[in-house]
This record gives C-alpha cells, sequence and structure tokens, in this order.
C-alpha cells in the first residue's frame, strides 16, 4: 500500500481545519438556542432511548458524571424531564421527557431542520446534489478497507463441542480483562449453552476464530441472541455486522417474529451494533453481578418476516 504524500496530507489537514471551523459557525445557527450542544444530544437520547438513565448518557455521549448529574437537575427544575423509579431496583431511575419537554424537543427538531435548509437555500440545487455526494464518496473511501474484509471472513453454522469451549475462552477471557468480571461468570457462561440452541454462527478468517453469535429458542415466536463476540484482530473490520445480519436473515426465513437480548451498558460498541440493526432498549436495571455494580440491559427487535420462507 501506498503511503500518502505530503501533498496530500496538506490537503487533508487544511480541510479539516475548515471543516472545523464550519462545522462550529453550522452549530451555532441550527443549536442556537438557550440550550447547548452536549444538552440538546442528551435529549435527544432520552426521547430515544425507552429505558434510559443517567448511566447511559454518561456512556453514550461520553459525558462526565457530574456535567450529567447537574443538567438532568436543571432538566427537572424546568419541568423538561420526570423520573421513574426501577420497580426492580429502587437505586435506578429512568428519564422520560414531559409534555413540555416533548414540545422544546420538537421545537429543537424543526428548528434544526429550518435552519439547514436556510444554510443551503443560496446553493444551487446542482451544487447541493455535488455537495451531498462529494459527503457519500469520502464516508464510503474512508469504510471501504472495512468492505473488503468482509469479503475475506467465512461464516459456518456447524459447530462441535471444542467450538464451544473455545466460544467459552474467548468470552471469559474478554469479559475478564475489560469489565472485570470475576470467577463466577464462568459458571454462568456455562450454564447459559444448558439452554435449546437453536444455532451456532462461527466467523473464520484464514481458518482462525474471528467471532461467533448463536441463538436459543424461547418459544415459537421469540429468539434469544447469545454469545456475540469479535476476536481483537478484527474488530472494527465488518465481522460483527456480518454476524448479525446473518443471524436476522434466518430468524427472518424460520417466521421468529422477536428477538431479544440481554447485555450491560459499558459495552457500547456492541450497543452501537444492536441500535444500528433496529434493536431497541427496553429495560435497564442496575444490581450486582459477576463482582461488581452492573445496569443489565434487555434489548429487543421485531422482525418482518421473510414471506418467500412460507
Amino acid at each position: 500500500m501506498r503511503q500518502p504524500n505530503l501533498s496530500l496530507v496538506s490537503g487533508i489537514r487544511k480541510f479539516n481545519r475548515f471543516y472545523l471551523n464550519y462545522q462550529s459557525f453550522f452549530n451555532q445557527h441550527v443549536y442556537d438556542d438557550s440550550l447547548s450542544l452536549p444538552e440538546i444530544r442528551m435529549l435527544y437520547e432520552i426521547n430515544k432511548i425507552n429505558a434510559c438513565t443517567a448511566r447511559v448518557l454518561q456512556e453514550e455521549l461520553k459525558l462526565d458524571k457530574g456535567y450529567v448529574s447537574r443538567v438532568l437537575k436543571s432538566f427537572e427544575n424546568k419541568n423538561i424531564i420526570y423520573k421513574e423509579k426501577c420497580e426492580n431496583d429502587s437505586r435506578v431511575f429512568f428519564l422520560h421527557l414531559t409534555s413540555e419537554g416533548k414540545d422544546v424537543y420538537q421545537s429543537l427538531e424543526n428548528k434544526a431542520n429550518h435552519q439547514i435548509l436556510k444554510l443551503f437555500e443560496d446553493i444551487s440545487l446542482r451544487d447541493q446534489q455535488k455537495l451531498l455526494d462529494s459527503m457519500v464518496t469520502i464516508e464510503n473511501i474512508l469504510t471501504k478497507q472495512h468492505n473488503e474484509y468482509e469479503s475475506v471472513v467465512t461464516i459456518r453454522d456447524q459447530y462441535t463441542d471444542d467450538d464451544k469451549e473455545v466460544m467459552i475462552e474467548k468470552q471469559r477471557e474478554f469479559y475478564t480483562d475489560n469489565c472485570g468480571f470475576d470467577e463466577t461468570f464462568l459458571g454462568y457462561l456455562r450454564s447459559t449453552f444448558e439452554a435449546e440452541i437453536e444455532k451456532i454462527w462461527i466467523a473464520e478468517v484464514d481458518g482462525g476464530f474471528a467471532g461467533c453469535i448463536g441463538l436459543v429458542k424461547k418459544d415459537d415466536k421469540t429468539a434469544l441472541l447469545r454469545w456475540f463476540i469479535i476476536d481483537a484482530s478484527v474488530r472494527g473490520k465488518g465481522v460483527g455486522t456480518k454476524l448479525i445480519q446473518t443471524l436476522i436473515n434466518y430468524c427472518q426465513k424460520t417466521q421468529f417474529e422477536k428477538v431479544s437480548l440481554e447485555t450491560v451498558s459499558q459495552l457500547k460498541t456492541a450497543r452501537r451494533l444492536y441500535n444500528k440493526f433496529g434493536f431497541e432498549l427496553t429495560e435497564a436495571n442496575e444490581q450486582f453481578m459477576w463482582g461488581q455494580y452492573l445496569v443489565d440491559e434487555h434489548w429487543e427487535l421485531k422482525l418482518q418476516n421473510d414471506l418467500s420462507a412460507e
């Protein structure tokens, strides 16, 4: 692969400086309001997530705990949000927009749309399309390596007892090293394989383990997504996307109506993938498990079945 020359590097840095300045100008005009941009982003998340909590906001938006607490208190004082105590854990409060808060949010949405149209009204339709095409081109080029990498990934749905041991060890290692789970997690992990396994898919690159995902049958209409993990050597390369898409395709063809899963809030990358595929957070409870306090989350995806399978 050829290294970028100095002219290319200089051009990219010049455009980056221009874009950062323009983005600042853009945000001032689009979100010129009594609320700051981080506050607006918090409102957006509260409106979008069914079981939003302060911790979810901290992790999703990468905001300081103290800052989030102060903003939420301000929102309460302004009657923008209200808190609902979790029935299963009195320490956890779900955040919701009040009627007034929904009006504030909708007003911001309408204003943002209007201001974007206004900012570009003096640009010809031809140049607007050129601008949009350029944005798409930039996005495609910068993600091209991910798409190319996906082509070398193979996925098989036949598995052995040895494969299950590899899956268990990969998960134990990841959650111990990255999340600090204690030794009780291994026992829990082994117990999950005692369920009625519908399917297991294993991703491989050059014959080596790249990731896995599984499906457990809950009932005739609902399947549980389990054991989703991507090997560290291939993370960010599209393997996870391919595995989840394979699972969803199978569920649609076999007429499952819903896929559910459980995860913890600190797994930010996985949560973004679930959201990308249309999963919705339906419940979140903070509880002590595997040696620490974690926010246990329940996500669901309602499926549109593949009619061709009938």
